[in-house]
């Protein structure tokens, strides 16, 4: 299938492939900022406009670079591959077998990676004036986003969760039962918490790590899991409780109160949120700059 063409930027195409790629790594950080589902959704084709937007800079970046013909080392190049080898736990051949399977040969992704690069090292030469936040600044953006970085109470907790093989009496009430016989196994102490979630869960968390649900607030488990949860004392096994999912016992590790930290606290990282943010404004204008000098047209 003929690779659809979605801008050109001085004559050059801009694929569908880039931008899709461009909007998924957006999707990915504001996942990671705990941006909702159904809120992701209701943005996308801001998203995919904004992605565009995205890919026709990096374009701009790209061949910025290459006029200015900044020198990349090989040291530098050998780093960056490495550091995706090692994601790969340093196995080179499945690394290899994972770039092939992305349509790719790996002198392609070196030269990716060169670009990549270059760009990185004009960026740090457009910002290499950006000064750090003054006391001002930071002391301003705290009072006026202090709500932003306050923390609501949370848990960290681990399940087991054992599904009825039917909505049959007898089917719910020999899961239940199941599941008592593992809570007397952990409590007595002839079995622990994580290898009974791994042997026994049904839930994907058990085979995976123990049954462990990571951190959690109120509202992000169904009520009734999210009541006993909270109320459970540390390192408590709680007893069997039912929910639409099923049976489940908890185990409570962790847990801290909601709380809104002092200036002094966060100053660091207010501190680094409003030098990237300046990073990033120095950025934008000079894409903005190198957009309005360029031929950009949209298919």
């Amino acid at each position: 299938m003929e690779a659809k063409i979605v801008a050109t930027v001085n004559g050059e195409p801009i694929l569908q492939q880039a931008v899709d790629f461009e909007l998924q790594r957006l999707i990915h950080l504001y996942q990671q900022q705990g941006m909702p589902e159904q809120q992701l959704r209701l943005q996308i084709d801001a998203l995919r406009a904004h992605a565009l937007n995205q890919a026709i800079g990096t374009k701009l970046l790209i061949d910025e670079a290459k006029r200015l013909d900044i020198p990349v080392s090989g040291e530098a190049l050998d780093a960056q591959f490495e550091h995706y080898v090692t994601q790969f736990g340093g196995d080179r051949e499945k690394f290899a077998k994972a770039i092939e399977a992305q349509g790719m040969t790996l002198d392609g992704f070196k030269q990716e990676l060169k670009q990549g690069v270059m760009i990185n090292t004009l960026i740090d030469q457009v910002c290499a004036s950006v000064p750090p936040a003054t006391e001002d600044e930071i002391k301003a953006h705290y009072e006026a986003h202090q709500s932003e970085y306050a923390t609501e109470d949370r848990v960290l907790a681990q399940h087991i969760l054992i599904k009825p093989a039917s909505d049959s009496t007898e089917d719910k009430a020999a899961a239940k039962a199941k599941l008592e016989d593992i809570r007397a196994r952990i409590v007595s102490g002839e079995s622990t918490f994580e290898l009974e979630a791994k042997t026994h869960s049904d839930c994907p968390s058990g085979k995976s790590n123990g049954g462990s649900l990571g951190w959690f607030g109120k509202g992000m488990m169904v009520k009734p899991f999210e009541d006993v949860a909270f109320a459970i004392a540390q390192n408590e096994v709680s007893e069997v409780l039912e929910t639409q999912f099923g049976y489940h016992i908890i185990l409570k590790t962790g847990e801290e109160a909601g709380h809104t930290p002092e200036l002094d606290e966060i100053h660091d990282k207010v501190a680094e949120f409003l030098f990237h943010a300046k990073r990033g404004q120095a950025v934008s204008d000079y894409v903005a700059e190198l957009r309005a000098k360029a031929d950009v047209k949209l298919s």
